[in-house]
């Protein structure tokens, strides 16, 4: 299990920041999290991060290099607008199952247990109170569990807070709605299974996410992605969960750079590989440079 569960929950940003990277050689010359967008007709250059949606404070640093570029840009995009009350309300009540879900009938005894002393350990309620919630908004509260820390930091969440303190506007390169949209067309019976397998191999998962986290901070793409591609589930799921949604954010991405210069920050496993956002800003006509981060 370890980092295929991973990989599914560190998919989606939304999720992890409410409650609270394909690789290619020739995409990846340089190791790098910041890449300077031109070229293309683009009078101003644009910049692009990948984040790691929560991370520990410990592990989270933002270098001068990055306040410098997203100083230079003029506007901010996200995955989601997460300033918008409205789109963060849409994407709470997208989490919910009406009637709820039947987890005690859809696993042992045991785990139910397990499970239901966990969600009390991180949010407090059991189950009972929980039951609502579908199984991959449930996984992303376990995933909280697997931190070591009490109090996880978000990129997001500070580029957000940076983007209000310069009064830069904030857009969002899709919608909650389609983000959850992605797991509602994933079998519930199967995502259960997900959380047994988390629960089962959790000291597993968190020794992945130290690794993740290592890779992540030394600015890895390429290891990254070998840790994700071991997941079976993430090759199952990767068209829906990286490849289409990358396309879905070129002509975006190429709108907001021609408007104005912008910061563009997303998960750090969309950047790398043939129909990661590099790659496909390349094809697009546009000029993609690492930068010293």
């Amino acid at each position: 299990m370890r980092t295929r569960l991973l990989a599914l929950t560190r998919g989606l940003s939304a999720i992890a920041m409410i409650l609270t990277l394909t690789f290619n050689v020739s995409a990846q010359e340089a190791k790098s999290l910041l890449w300077e967008i031109s070229g293309n007709g683009l009078e101003k250059s644009s910049y692009l991060y990948g984040t790691i949606h929560i991370i520990c404070p410990d592990d989270f640093v933002i270098s001068d290099n990055l306040k410098a570029a997203f100083e230079a840009a003029e506007q901010v995009a996200l995955e989601l607008d997460m300033d918008d009350p409205q789109e963060m309300q849409s994407i709470q009540m997208a989490m919910m199952a009406p009637g709820g879900v039947d987890y005690k009938g859809q696993m042992s005894a045991e785990n139910y247990e397990k499970l239901d002393a966990l969600v009390k350990s991180k949010m407090g309620v059991g189950m009972d109170m929980m039951k609502g919630m579908k199984p991959f908004g449930l996984l992303s509260v376990m995933y909280l569990t697997i931190l070591d820390c009490a109090q996880p930091a978000s990129y997001e969440g500070s580029f957000i807070q940076m983007a209000a303190s310069q009064s830069k506007e904030l857009w969002g390169l899709e919608t909650g709605a389609s983000q959850m949209a992605i797991f509602d067309n994933i079998p519930q019976k199967e995502q259960i299974q997900w959380i047994v397998d988390m629960m089962d191999e959790k000291e597993d998962s968190k020794g992945e996410f130290a690794k993740m986290v290592t890779r992540y901070k030394d600015q890895d793409l390429e290891g990254l992605y070998a840790l994700m591609a071991e997941s079976p589930e993430y090759a199952k799921y990767e068209d829906e969960l990286l490849d289409n949604r990358n396309e879905a954010w070129i002509p975006k991405i190429g709108k907001l750079a021609k408007d104005k210069s912008t910061f563009i920050a997303v998960g750090a496993m969309h950047l790398p590989g043939d129909m990661g956002v590099i790659n496909l800003l390349r094809k697009a006509g546009y000029t993609l440079k690492a930068m010293e981060n």
